[in-house]
């Protein structure tokens, strides 16, 4: 069956143009309180523009805005939430696999240097995860080069349903990423295989919100007297 997206991207269009507008609005109201100059009189035009600009859009221009766009839509306009710092561990998502006993479940981090220097990238499972095999466990990459890294758990033979096996993944290099995977046991499962991306970058951006961050010691353990 054939399908179009016209009509949602219209509608898109349509909801960020009656965001852009209600902000200007807003603003040109205070302006033109306090000068008199009758700005909001320009609104209109500004809207139509603005409309005209994102009807030539491409939709992955649209969705791009959408995004950039999507703090100011759920918070009503104030990006106050602090982001994690940048110097913490990064996450990079989970992930539920499904496999029968004694089949193999796989993961793919397609790693990316996106920076200017040669990087030494490492992959390791926390703990003594049984089954887990990473192949293989260093990449080198140069600048803007990608390696591919596969994490394979087996199970064995007589691994009872619905059992998790959950797997902490950690890829070092210009950052610390970490990964939680779940492999199910499931009789509708099967070997399976899913790809992650892991962007490995360095943050050359000083931020603000760092300033906000201390790092603190955990409360002592009380013991029974």
């Amino acid at each position: 069956m054939n399908t179009t997206t016209t009509r949602p991207l219209a509608e898109t269009a349509n909801m960020i143009g009656d965001l852009i507008e209600q902000s200007a609005r807003f603003y040109l109201d205070l302006l033109s309180s306090l000068s008199g100059s009758g700005l909001v009189a320009t609104i209109d035009q500004m809207q139509d523009q603005m409309r005209r600009q994102m009807q030539q859009m491409t939709p992955g221009q649209l969705m791009g805005l959408m995004r950039r766009m999507a703090p100011q839509m759920r918070t009503g306009g104030c990006g106050c939430d602090i982001p994690p710092p940048c110097w913490a561990p990064q996450p990079i998502g989970e992930v539920l696999s499904h496999s029968c006993p004694g089949a193999t479940a796989t993961i793919r981090l397609r790693v990316t240097n996106c920076g200017a220097t040669q990087r030494a990238i490492t992959v390791e499972a926390a703990g003594k995860t049984p089954g887990v095999k990473i192949d293989p466990p260093n990449l080198s990459l140069g600048p803007m080069e990608r390696g591919v890294v596969a994490v394979s758990v087996s199970l064995p033979a007589d691994a009872a349903q619905c059992q998790d096996q959950e797997v902490l993944l950690w890829v070092r290099g210009c950052q610390q990423h970490y990964l939680r995977w779940t492999v199910r046991v499931s009789s509708r499962g099967g070997s399976c295989c899913h790809e992650v991306d892991v962007e490995d970058c360095p943050d050359l951006v000083h931020h603000w919100y760092d300033h906000f961050y201390c790092e603190r010691q955990c409360l002592p353990r009380r013991t029974g007297g």
